[in-house]
């Protein structure tokens, strides 16, 4: 997404693919900056740019990366929140984006 010029826009990738995203700080300057872009948005932005079994880590405030991990969860991808220091309120989230999307178990 380009967030610099405040546009929602896709990342001019084409062909390539990623296996890592890492990202500072991104979940803050998207919400205290109102783009037009929503965190959904921007995750289906990065699960088009990951390949499959392709990893994101994101650090922002806690607050941010769990509702991120929330949604990514959602996802059907795997995530997890890890401490960075315990008296920082910076978390770091880690998810990897699942090989194929897990369907839900029927009854």
């Amino acid at each position: 997404m380009d967030y610099f010029h405040g546009r929602c826009e896709p990342f001019p990738t084409y062909p390539r693919s990623y296996d890592l995203v890492h990202a500072k700080g991104l979940l803050t300057l998207q919400t205290h900056q109102q783009r037009r872009c929503t965190m959904l948005d921007l995750f289906t932005e990065i699960d088009r740019l990951l390949r499959p079994e392709g990893w994101v880590i994101i650090r922002d405030t806690a607050p941010l990366v769990e509702s991120a991990r929330m949604l990514i969860t959602r996802l059907k991808w795997d995530a997890r929140v890890i401490e960075i220091e315990s008296n920082s309120d910076d978390r770091l989230l880690i998810c990897q984006k699942p090989f194929f999307k897990r369907q839900g178990v029927s009854s």
